[in-house]
Parts: structure tokens; sequence; C-alpha cells
């Protein structure tokens, strides 16, 4: 058998072998973290580029239709196990209209009433903080000291990041849309864990995704509508959103929601608008200041606290 020894060290195993130690486990977790990071990040980059020139009602429509095209095909050609229960249906479209329509709806429609994206981006990313604490009552959780640290790092971090914003404090009805977009975030992910641990991602995500198709005509209908211009930063940008942005991102999200505490996994969050900031640099153009420097160390210590 093999066993750790006190310095979490890999010992020998009787037949010679060797077995990682928990650095590789170390490892593996800053691995997933610059991945997870750089997904998420990659959605707030190409969203920027496509709302130049596409509506953001009009590129949220494309971007759940699109992607709910690609995972159709991808249940129904990987015989996807579909939910037989009609509960199981309405868990996966409450959760995809929380997670989905009403996440991105409150951010579309906050930066559209004139909050900063720094504002929007802090409000929304503070859905670690309150999952951690609806998970205490919710499903049992206990957060260690260093943990409720980390969390506070993390957020103080996300706050260094984007502190040359908070001057564009925006409207309180742009404030209200973000802080809903903080609900449908939090709230779709405490119900996603609730409810959707043990769902099948192919058909799962599928359904989500069409919820959310559904759920936002009416914004798109009203703000911009649904021709979508045939350029190449449109068509780009759709593609991007949906197949990185709500296909990847997600399917990251529910793997780290199923082998994690609801506040460790969405610890991952603090880091994406620092990575956001110091990506923004060469590929928006825009000014790195040292805070989002500072922002993203405190983040990244915060996160590896509470994980």
């Amino acid at each position: 058998m093999t066993a750790l020894n006190r310095a979490g060290q890999a010992t020998q195993r009787p037949d010679g072998r060797r077995t990682p130690g928990v650095r590789r486990g170390w490892f593996g977790r800053a691995a997933f973290a610059v991945v997870f990071v750089a997904v998420w990040s990659s959605g707030f980059l190409v969203g920027s580029i496509g709302t130049r020139t596409v509506a953001p009602g009009t590129l949220g429509f494309w971007r759940f239709l699109t992607a709910s095209a690609v995972l159709g095909v991808i249940a129904v050609a990987g015989r996807g196990r579909w939910p037989r229960r009609p509960a199981t249906w309405l868990h996966l479209i409450v959760s995809g209209f929380l997670l989905q329509t009403c996440q991105f709806v409150g951010v579309f429609v906050a930066l559209d009433l004139g909050v900063s994206a720094g504002i929007t981006s802090l409000i929304t990313d503070a859905t670690p903080l309150m999952v951690a604490a609806a998970a205490v009552p919710i499903f049992g959780e206990r957060l260690r000291p260093w943990q409720v640290g980390g969390l506070a790092l993390g957020f103080a971090g996300v706050t260094a990041a984007v502190s040359s914003d908070l001057a564009g404090f925006g409207t309180a009805a742009g404030i209200l849309a973000a802080v809903a977009g903080l609900a449908g975030s939090a709230g779709g992910t405490l119900y996603q864990k609730r409810f959707g641990d043990d769902m099948d991602l192919r058909t799962g995500m599928f359904i989500q995704m069409l919820a959310a198709t559904v759920s936002i005509i009416p914004f798109t209908a009203v703000s911009g509508g649904f021709a979508l211009p045939l350029t190449f930063a449109a068509i780009g940008s759709v593609a991007w959103l949906a197949l990185v942005g709500s296909i990847a991102a997600f399917v990251l999200l529910f793997y780290v929601l199923k082998r994690q505490p609801g506040a460790s996994a969405t610890s991952y969050l603090f880091l994406v608008p620092p990575a956001t900031a110091l990506a923004g640099v060469p590929i928006l153009g825009q000014h790195l200041n040292p805070a989002a420097i500072v922002g993203f160390a405190l983040a990244a210590v915060g996160v590896a606290l509470v994980t």
C-alpha cells in the first residue's frame, strides 16, 4: 500500500514503486487554477471586443443559441443520460436561468447604464463571499480561520485590481442590475451544487443553455434585436463566447463544484478580474496600474489559503 509520511512526501511501496505525494496535488491545483482563470478571463476580453460591434442582447442570444446547438450534438452523439424526472428538468432550467441569463443580463444592463467595468466586476465577483456565507447553513460547510482570511484577501485583491475604476460608480439602477447579476451567479452556483451535482454534463448543460436561449429572448428583443452583423469580430466573438465562455468555462466550474466545497470552488473567481486587467494591456490596449499587480498577488494568496 502507498502511504505519505508526516511531511507529506511519498513513501516507498513494497513493490519498489513510488507514489507522488501532496506536492503533485499542489501542482495539479495550480495548473487547474491557471486554466480556469484563463478560460473565464477570456470571456471578459472577447466580450469587450464583441460588444464594440454587437449589441449586448444580440451577442448574448447568439452565444447561447450556438452553445445550445453544439451541446445538443454532443448530447445526442455521445448518448448522454437524459433526466427522467420532471423535477430534474425544472432544476436544470432554473440553474440555467440563474447562471447564464440572470448573471449576464445583469452585467450587460449595469454596463449599459453607466457602471464601470471595474465596479461591475467587483460586485459580481463577490460570488465566493456569498457562496461561503450561504454554504454554512445550507450544506453544513465549515470554514477554518485561514479560509476566512483567504476570502477577505481575495476580495481585497479584486478591490485593489479595479481601484482605478472606483470613481465611476454609475447610477443606482445600474448598481442594482450588477447586484442582480451577483444574485444570479451566487444563487445559480448554490442551486447547481444542491440539485445538479449528479447531472450528465452533456445533457444537463444542453438543457441549461436551451433555457438561457429562450429566457434571454425578451431582453434581446428590446436591446438591439436579433440581427448579427456578418463581420469577423462579431462571428468570432460569438463562436469564442459559445465554445469557451459558455461551455468550457462552466464545465470547469461544475467539475470543481463536484469536488470541492462551495467556498473553495468559487474562490478561483477572485483571480479573474486581476488576470483580465493584466491581459487587457496587450489585447485591449488598456492601461495597467500598479494596483492591478498588487491585487493579483493578494487574490492569488487568498485563493491558496481557501483551497
